[in-house]
């Protein structure tokens, strides 16, 4: 009897054994151990998913948020990384590393005293803690207080950390202090410690070069390249040491080698035409390229470099020409490869304004992959030209809904809203982008504009100003602040940032094209002629410059010749980026000013065909219509003009002439 109550104590116990093993915490811990192990082998994704289980069963699992922090450092996402140590020292202020990680952090965002803060309290809990202990010299380093790094870092040595990042940091402190013998000591006593630290080595390299030591340089490079190999970035470093050295040949050689040990390697051939247009030397870039290409028969990459090239280089039929070879390399429609190539014609064609040309290849991609975030977005910027409020939204709501964090999608949807007057919905958009980035600048200079469309000039100024505050020097942050004083007619102000702009930067053509804003304001077209003027002979490769200066001509001309003078102008803008909609509608009104009616309509039918709702250019055709005496036609087109909920030079007459009719 007692045996048999023996056996079944026993068997209970098992069962429970059983149960217990299989409990919450054990299934945790499994889910955290398998997190690991995937980390450890690089599997980043699998292994966020581990650790998200284990925290499905413990949301307070300290170490898991901690892994989930440095899966986030791997992808280079700072905000997920510190949003996960942060929870992790929440939970558990003793866990040391993720305390270190938070400093690594401040340090890299230069928030110097918090990081300092973060290395103080992991030294107080663990006084000998390597990491914690680097993290302050780094900090003292970063803080330019180089004495005292100094001081500290050859401490650290003498306590028996001998990591090479200790060695980095007081070769910086020599440098920093012009002791170029004092960092080649410190890196050749690292290499002593760490013999195959290639940073150290590398470092080393750099101290040779800066005391014009060549060859010493050249030697390092090389034993370097025979530890690793398969490093482009250690050729292309070499090549580079040999052409500042005018060994243009060894150069040339290093990069060969490079290439024909690994024909096949694509981005080997993109580096080393990259290397070769740094130098302004497009046709051997050129020539890399084609034979990358001969070598890859197959490449859409080395294809696109190679476009890109061409299109850099002013050779835009050889870009296309590229691109479409692109297309016939693969039969499926929805290949990747053939989809960026659409995308990358449909964008040049929208660059140079051939609206009908870029649509259909749009049409394609989103056919063949509907949530195409390039494509909608191409899309919707081609909306925008054409006044097309309501159908712009729709295409920026897809791409915002595909990729929050893409700013640029959110700052169009907020233009599309200041298109449909939706100022609110315009806002919104613009905040919401803000809580992805607080201190985008693009986003700020986009919000600005829209306090300002509020008349909420004071807020207007508030967001230009957080821009102007973090960069004195941003010259369009300038000229916004002082659009925003233009617009409140105080020209005194808005004369004051504009000076400042010709000031800072009186090479560049911004300051005079705004001072030419200024005095047309003012009502002194004499005056804004002057400083477009000015504006062309500093950038006379600049269509926008040229083709504002034509119109500005056109509409206040005296004499024929001056009108003359406008058509060259908006000539010259037509060669310099053709077909574009807003050229050809300045062109067209040139003419019609001219009193050469018939050219006029060619001209602005042209443009109205490109964007067929914008309503300047229907008034403009409008208008031609009319003095040419064809009035239903002529009432067609300035009726549409009206469609369209922006406002345009000449909306008042409109009205007058429609009467009339």
């Amino acid at each position: 009897m007692v045996f048999r109550w023996v056996k079944v104590f026993c068997t209970i116990m098992v069962v429970l054994t059983a149960v217990a093993c299989s409990g919450p915490e054990q299934k945790k811990m499994k889910f955290f151990s398998k997190g690991k192990t995937l980390y450890e082998k690089g599997d980043m994704v699998k292994a966020r998913l581990e650790f998200k289980n284990a925290l499905q069963i413990d949301p307070k699992f300290a170490n898991a948020y901690h892994m989930l922090g440095m899966i986030a450092l791997k992808s280079n996402d700072l905000k997920g990384a510190y949003g996960s140590f942060s929870k992790a020292v929440e939970l558990d202020p003793n866990n040391l590393d993720a305390q270190y990680q938070l400093g690594k952090i401040f340090l890299g965002v230069r928030e110097l005293d918090k990081a300092m803060e973060r290395a103080e309290l992991v030294l107080r809990s663990n006084p000998k803690h390597a990491d914690g202990l680097q993290l302050k010299g780094a900090v003292y380093v970063a803080k330019k207080e180089y004495d005292k790094a100094r001081v500290y870092l050859e401490g650290l040595l003498g306590q028996g950390i001998t990591t090479p990042d200790v060695y980095l940091m007081l070769t910086t402190v020599h440098m920093q202090k012009g002791d170029g013998k004092g960092a080649e000591n410190s890196l050749r006593k690292g290499i002593e410690a760490n013999g195959k630290s290639l940073p150290l080595k590398l470092a080393l390299a750099d101290v040779y070069v800066r005391t014009n030591r060549g060859e010493d340089a050249a030697g390092l490079l090389q034993q370097i390249i025979a530890a690793e190999p398969d490093n482009m970035a250690h050729r292309l470093n070499l090549a580079g040491l040999f052409w500042g050295m005018g060994k243009e040949q060894k150069a040339v050689e290093t990069l060969k080698a490079a290439v024909s040990s690994a024909p096949t390697d694509e981005e080997r051939w993109t580096q080393m035409a990259v290397f070769y247009l740094g130098r302004n030397r497009s046709a051997d870039a050129e020539r890399e390229l084609k034979e990358g290409i001969r070598q890859n028969p197959k490449s859409f990459k080395l294809r696109f470099a190679l476009s890109e090239l061409y299109l850099n280089t002013n050779k835009a039929d050889q870009s296309f020409a590229v691109l479409k070879e692109c297309l016939g390399l693969e039969k499926d429609p929805s290949n990747p490869g053939v989809i960026q190539a659409k995308n990358a014609l449909a964008r040049i064609h929208f660059m140079r304004g051939e609206i009908d040309k870029a649509t259909p290849y749009l049409n394609g991609i989103i056919k063949d992959s509907p949530k195409n975030v390039e494509a909608h977005f191409t899309k919707g910027n081609i909306h925008l030209l054409k006044g097309e409020g309501t159908n712009a939204v729709a295409e920026f709501r897809m791409v915002v809904n595909e990729k929050p964090q893409f700013l640029q999608g959110r700052i169009r949807l907020a233009e599309a809203h200041v298109m449909n007057k939706e100022i609110n919905l315009a806002l919104d958009s613009l905040k919401n982008a803000l809580k992805e980035a607080p201190e985008a600048r693009e986003v700020l200079l986009a919000l600005g504009r829209c306090y300002a469309l509020q008349k909420d000039y004071k807020s207007a100024e508030e967001s230009v100003r957080k821009v102007v505050a973090k960069n004195p020097n941003d010259l369009e942050a300038k000229a916004q602040l002082g659009d925003i004083f233009l617009t409140l007619n105080e020209y005194k102000k808005a004369e004051v940032e504009y000076a400042d702009l010709k000031r800072r930067a009186p090479k560049i053509p911004l300051g005079y094209v705004k001072f030419g804003e200024l005095y047309i304001k003012q009502g002194k077209p004499d005056r804004a002629i002057v400083e477009y003027d000015q504006a062309a002979k500093i950038n006379p490769q600049s269509w926008r410059i040229a083709n504002d200066l034509a119109f500005l001509l056109g509409e206040s001309a005296r004499s024929g010749k001056e009108l003359e003078r406008a058509v060259g102008l908006a000539q010259r803008a037509q060669s310099l980026n053709a077909g574009n909609v807003t050229i050809l509608d300045t062109l067209g009104w040139i003419h019609y000013k001219k009193g050469d009616i018939n050219k006029a309509l060619e001209v602005l039918g042209q443009a109205q065909s490109k964007a067929p709702a914008m309503p300047v250019i229907n008034y403009h055709l409008g208008m031609a219509y009319y003095k040419a005496g064809k009035k239903d036609q002529a009432k067609s087109y300035l009726k549409k003009s009206l469609d369209g909920k922006e406002d345009f030079s000449g909306k008042n007459e409109v009205a007058a002439i429609l009467a009339k009719i």
